[in-house]
């Protein structure tokens, strides 16, 4: 029987389904170091946060048939090494959308109306904050979002359907077209659309194209009413400008899931600002969404170890050699 590791916990009912077809491992605990001397030794991966699959960690790998990502992002998996070594990688980019899309919703509404400074205050005893705070309506407001696709595009539909907000974009790997296809504004100036809106949301992957995009001129355009959102990765803003913005009064409020570098030190300057709301990177952790991600993975695994074309490849060209 074929043998799939999986290195961090994900749905029960994932892990109910792999058993039906592979001898499923669950290293849940191990270090870094100890999954890498059981790699050898398996056909399958389900890989979660927490472990990176580089080019020297398939140097040694001979019966490794897939790699399976469980969630949306590449980054923590070297593609092209991969494709060199005929491994297919499947991973779920319609798995975390609802549930990624929500959170960021969320961070944008307490953001708005201060949750973190009244929660402090209130479990402090400090009721009279309420003569202290204004918040902020997002009615009609203006949203510009960095990246329009899947989780981008709900985002934009919540903010759109349930708050009337008028909806700019700026992604380049879409077109004019497309972007407005998807009830957009398009935009091809990022600094351009930080002056224009009220909210900025982050939708768009790490890869080098976007590593600090969000930088000091785009935090400065957006100026000191504005909202900045991250619920994608950390890398791509630049953390001490955010900071300095939100310390200075450049930056009304921020909205964080994602940190550079991941887990954040203890003593980031973030922790201590009233005017940020902070969650670890957990905006697809709902019931829903992890079931969704671990069966959408478990089933391309096991598609990929049966000899079928799975459903989501992140390198297809391998499959088209099989």
């Amino acid at each position: 029987m074929k043998k799939v590791l999986i290195n961090k916990p994900i749905h029960n009912d994932a892990i109910k389904r792999l058993t039906e077809e592979v001898e499923v491992l669950t290293p849940f605990k191990a270090s870094a170091d100890e999954i890498l001397t059981m790699l050898p030794n398996v056909q399958g991966m389900v890989l979660c946060a927490g472990f990176k699959v580089s080019a020297d960690t398939l140097e040694n790998v001979r019966e490794l048939e897939v790699i399976g990502r469980h969630g949306a992002g590449l980054e923590i998996v070297d593609i092209q090494a991969a494709t060199r070594k005929h491994i297919p990688v499947v991973f779920t980019p319609e798995g975390p959308t609802e549930s990624t899309a929500e959170h960021a919703f969320l961070l944008m509404m307490a953001a708005a109306r201060k949750l973190s400074m009244l929660n402090r205050a209130i479990c402090s005893g400090n009721f009279d904050i309420r003569d202290q705070v204004v918040g902020m309506e997002l009615r009609g407001k203006k949203v510009g979002i960095v990246g329009l696709g899947r989780i981008g595009q709900r985002f934009a539909e919540m903010c759109s359907n349930a708050l009337d907000m008028k909806i700019y974009a700026f992604d380049p790997f879409l077109a004019c077209d497309q972007v407005e296809a998807r009830g957009a504004i398009y935009c091809d100036d990022l600094l351009a659309m930080a002056r224009e809106v009220d909210i900025v949301s982050v939708h768009c992957p790490a890869v080098p194209q976007t590593y600090r995009l969000i930088n000091a001129a785009v935090l400065a355009a957006l100026g000191p009413k504005g909202i900045m959102v991250n619920a994608a990765r950390g890398q791509i803003v630049d953390e001490a400008a955010l900071i300095q913005a939100l310390r200075e009064g450049g930056l009304a409020a921020a909205g964080l899931d994602v940190y550079d570098p991941e887990p954040p030190a203890k003593d980031n300057p973030l922790f201590q600002m009233d005017n940020v709301v902070l969650t670890p990177h957990l905006a697809s952790f709902t019931e829903e969404g992890r079931r969704r991600m671990g069966l959408m993975v478990a089933e391309d695994v096991l598609r990929v170890l049966r000899g079928e074309r799975p459903l989501y490849p992140a390198n297809p060209e391998v499959l088209s050699e099989k």
